[in-house]
């Protein structure tokens, strides 16, 4: 069986912090496995502003639609920090469907992951309040990527206000604003420009309240 260091040395490829792996529109003929390093996964809405969809990391795949359908990539990807990742292009992607059921096992488990996430993302971007927006992206962000420690829940992805503003579609002034009120009611902090959650409690008592307000009016 092949090493993993032979099969970087056949497939790998490197990017540094801030590289464009792909662009959203371009023609896609190979998905990418993560070896090392972490891969945000972005589009762009139609008033110019960037939305991130996802963060991957180590083990996570991405650009597997485009082989699977022949068609242009739906999004942007970019390493946010020096990366290492494996590429297969249609014939290897093909040949591992058809030799290694773990694979085709993986990708249908890691479609349905994302149609999950896609359709919260949705329900997200519905919500017309942007208070209840921003803190609902936070308690997904949580959800996915939170690990407890002494001071609160942290991410294990670099999750500053800036980012949280791409998540949420919103402009970083709106997005800084509404995270002020969070940490006044000492539902986050900011520890430099990294965003923790200092009670999940608190968090979802602050997204009911919204949701009530605005169901019942002010």
């Amino acid at each position: 069986m092949s090493s993993e260091q032979e099969i970087f040395d056949k497939c790998g490829r490197t990017y540094n912090a801030g590289d464009t792996i792909f662009r959203e529109g371009d023609l896609g003929n190979e998905m990418y496995i993560i070896q090392s390093g972490r891969v945000k996964i972005t589009k762009q809405l139609k008033d110019g502003v960037e939305k991130t969809l996802v963060i991957l990391g180590p083990g996570d795949f991405f650009g597997e639609m485009a082989v699977i359908d022949k068609d242009v990539r739906s999004a942007n990807a970019s390493a946010m920090d020096a990366s290492r990742l494996i590429a297969l292009d249609e014939e290897v992607f093909e040949m591992h469907m058809q030799t290694n059921p773990k694979i085709v096992k993986k990708i249908l488990k890691n479609l349905t992951s994302r149609l999950r996430e896609a359709n919260q993302q949705i329900a997200n971007l519905m919500i017309k309040d942007a208070n209840r927006l921003v803190a609902n992206t936070i308690l997904l962000v949580v959800h996915k990527h939170g690990q407890e420690g002494p001071n609160g829940i942290t991410m294990d992805i670099n999750f500053t206000v800036q980012e949280l503003s791409k998540m949420c579609g919103l402009d970083f002034p709106k997005t800084q604003e509404i995270v002020d009120k969070l940490i006044k009611a000492k539902v986050v902090s900011l520890s430099g420009e990294t965003i923790i959650v200092t009670s999940l409690d608190n968090l979802e008592k602050f997204i009911k309240f919204l949701e009530m307000k605005e169901q019942f009016g002010e």
